[in-house]
Parts: C-alpha cells; sequence; structure tokens
C-alpha cells in the first residue's frame, strides 16, 4: 500500500527530446527505484506543446523514504549525464504529499494531473466533497479511477528552486484521474477543473495537465544497486558530452 507519493512536474525542450528519453526512461527512474520504500513509478508526457510537457509519479511506503541515504545519494552524486541533462529543466514543481482518498481499479493510458493551493482548515473537507464526484464518474463508467494527495507547502528541496510559492496558511491539494485514453479524458477534463475550483476554492491552481502514459515501473523488477541499473554505456554514447563548469556546479533533478 502507498501511503505516500512524490509528484513532478517539468518541462523540458522539445529539441532534446530523443535524449531525454532514453535518460529518463532507462536511467533515471529506474535508479531512484532503488531506494528501499519506493514502490513504483510512473512516467506521464504531453508532446502537444512547445517544450514537452512531463509528469512523473512515485509511490512511497512513507515520506521518510526521501531522507533515506540511499535516494539522498542519487541527488547528491548524480551521475555525469545526469549532470549534462538538469540544466534543461524548466517550470519544475515537485511535491511530497501523503495519499488523502483514492477509488477505482487499473492504470489507465490517460491522467489528468493538477495541483492546487488550499486554505489549510478547508483542504481536508473539500478534498473529502471532491472525492464523492470523482467516485461518481467512476461509477458512470467516465473514468478508471482517482487518487487525491494532501501535502504541506513549499517544501524545500536541494536541486531545484520551485517557482510556485504559495501561502505557508494553505496546503497543496493534488488531484489525479485515471481514464483509458488521454483523448477519452479530455471530454471530462472540463468537468473535473469545474468541479476542483468550485469545491476547492483554491487560492492558486499550479498545474493542470492531461498526459499520456509512457512507461509503468514496478519497483520490485529493479535490484538495490544503481550501478547496476544505470544506462549502458551503448545508450550514453549516442549522446556523449561532457558536462560543462556549470553543469557540474548544480546537482541533478532528484
Amino acid at each position: 500500500m502507498s501511503a505516500a507519493f512524490l509528484a513532478l512536474w517539468n518541462d523540458y525542450p522539445a529539441t532534446l527530446t530523443e535524449e531525454y528519453e532514453v535518460w529518463h526512461t532507462f536511467e533515471h527512474v529506474p535508479e531512484r527505484l532503488t531506494t528501499p520504500g519506493m514502490l513504483w513509478a510512473r512516467r506521464y508526457a504531453d508532446f502537444s506543446k512547445p517544450d514537452n510537457r512531463y509528469f512523473t509519479l512515485y509511490a512511497l511506503e512513507n515520506l521518510q523514504v526521501l531522507e533515506q541515504p540511499a535516494y539522498l545519494e542519487l541527488v547528491r552524486q548524480p551521475t555525469d549525464w545526469s549532470l549534462s541533462m538538469r540544466r534543461h529543466f524548466l517550470n519544475v514543481l515537485r511535491i511530497p504529499g501523503i495519499s488523502f482518498t483514492y477509488g477505482g481499479n487499473g492504470v489507465g493510458g490517460g491522467l489528468i494531473a493538477q495541483a492546487y493551493s488550499v486554505g489549510r482548515l478547508q483542504a481536508p473537507a473539500a478534498s473529502q466533497t471532491l472525492a464523492k464526484v470523482l467516485e461518481e464518474l467512476t461509477r458512470s463508467g467516465r473514468i478508471l479511477g482517482f487518487r487525491i494527495v494532501i501535502a504541506e507547502p513549499n517544501q524545500p528541496y536541494e536541486v531545484f528552486e520551485q517557482a510556485d510559492v504559495t501561502d505557508p496558511d494553505t496546503l497543496n491539494v493534488i488531484v489525479m484521474v485515471e481514464g483509458t485514453t488521454k483523448s477519452a479524458l479530455a471530454a471530462t477534463r472540463g468537468f473535473v477543473s469545474e468541479k476542483a475550483q468550485r469545491l476547492l476554492q483554491p487560492e492558486l491552481t499550479l498545474r493542470d495537465g492531461l498526459f499520456s502514459l509512457l512507461v509503468n515501473y514496478q519497483g520490485d523488477e529493479f535490484a538495490s544497486d544503481r550501478k547496476s541499473l544505470t544506462a549502458s554505456e551503448a545508450l550514453r554514447s549516442q549522446f556523449s558530452r561532457s558536462p560543462s563548469s556549470e553543469e557540474l556546479q548544480i546537482p541533478a533533478q532528484g
């Protein structure tokens, strides 16, 4: 059972799509899944924008997983390839949070991933009311399922400075809605967004994206040794270049 989640939104230049896809698919995410307590991960993307838009979701046993030495080593001692990739990240939003409620079954090919800044006192009750709406959508067959995650705002992260700074008297509410495909969810997205706005009454909408599933990883598919999981030299050599002195000063994404 996943008691906590790490949700990450980021954009990346479309001119580097091929390299990003290889690096993130075969090195970055599998490395994270060597961390004890990191249960599974899913990669999503929206390639319809000028810059590719990505959403990555990690399931955790608890939030303490992100404080383990194994995870911190990945963040603080990235590979050279990661060092050369991190300088192109755009619009990063990283939210570790607690699973509040969920419903439905299955992993769909499409996902609505929203993040809101909601008043601290109203967030739990409002999220529960929104969940009832999403439960009805599930029962009616319009969506496969949903999950709501609640998190503290403005959590520090030593890699990227996050642009979305919110009121400390708020909570971050993440709303994720699964559908069979991205196109199947497109017709439901407006309804979900309208209900979320009306019920949560957010101070800010931090993210509101519609994504296609790229990869669904299970943590038990990987060994616990990061060195055995990093992308092969053959893959790296397709995009080989030495990191600049500027790149070497900043660690890679966690």
